[in-house]
């Protein structure tokens, strides 16, 4: 429960524009367990981004051929 709760509070700062060292000093963990959770919610973003632009893409394609 906690580490979701802090995976929450880390992306809620990042969506706010915070630098990792700001993140660090604010969530009351190690360092280095804020920065594996800042790193793992980095990378779940770019999945999510990559998946998100390969589904508009497709989208786009397959309306393409309608036309």
């Amino acid at each position: 429960m906690k580490t979701n709760s802090v995976e929450h509070q880390i992306g809620q700062l990042v969506r706010d524009d915070h630098s990792a060292e700001q993140i660090m000093n604010i969530i009351d963990l190690p360092a280095d367990q804020v920065m594996s959770l800042y790193r793992d919610y980095i990378e779940q973003r770019k999945q999510q981004q990559l998946r998100a632009s390969n589904q508009h893409s497709q989208a786009t394609y397959a309306m393409s051929l309608r036309s």
